[in-house]
């Protein structure tokens, strides 16, 4: 009796081996986002102000750039920072309003909008959405007619140079590091 049940012992420890080594590799791909987003190039957004009252300096910065569909839909899902770069702006192709959310985002973000010439709408901040369901996480909502989004590390917006004043514009010029470092 012992002999036949040693095959079926066997294989029930077989099939929890494999089990868990295939719940523990899906745990590490988990636990080891990318620490910045992939197949996005990085850009350099420059910030300055419309408010006479405050210093006229055009502020460099580094950023991923989503301008596709497919970009846009990813974001800054499933990375741990953003990586070499100060934040990730979002280009639409044209005026537009909606909802952003934070399904499947693991950091807390700051995002502000922009109108079609670059002017500050609007900011807020942004915390990932923990649940397996979608229709748990919360929308963000938007301003009217935003042509840009700009996503930072949630708190840095000010140290980015946004404000109520701010105006942002892309150039065409390429960066590879984060400009906030310096």
């Amino acid at each position: 009796m012992n002999l036949r049940r040693a095959p079926w012992g066997v294989s029930v420890a077989v099939i929890v081996l494999i089990t868990a080594c295939g719940s523990s590799s899906s745990v590490v791909g988990m636990s080891d986002p990318s620490a910045g987003p992939v197949e996005f190039e990085r850009q350099v957004m420059l910030v300055s102000s419309v408010d006479p009252d405050v210093s006229s300096e055009v502020i460099e910065r580094c950023v991923w750039v989503a301008a596709t569909t497919d970009q846009r839909r990813q974001g800054l899902m499933n990375v741990i920072s953003l990586g070499a770069a100060d934040g990730m702006l979002f280009v639409q192709d044209k005026p537009t309003s909606g909802a952003f959310w934070m399904k499947d985002t693991l950091i807390d973000l700051s995002i502000a909008y922009f109108d079609a010439n670059g002017l500050f709408l609007e900011a807020t901040d942004m915390t990932p959405c923990t649940s397996t369901d979608a229709a748990d996480c919360r929308r963000y909502s938007t301003p009217s007619g935003y042509l840009f989004a700009l996503e930072v590390n949630r708190g840095d917006l000010a140290d980015f140079g946004i404000g109520t004043s701010s105006v942002i514009s892309l150039s065409d010029e390429s960066c590879s590091a984060s400009t906030l470092a310096e």
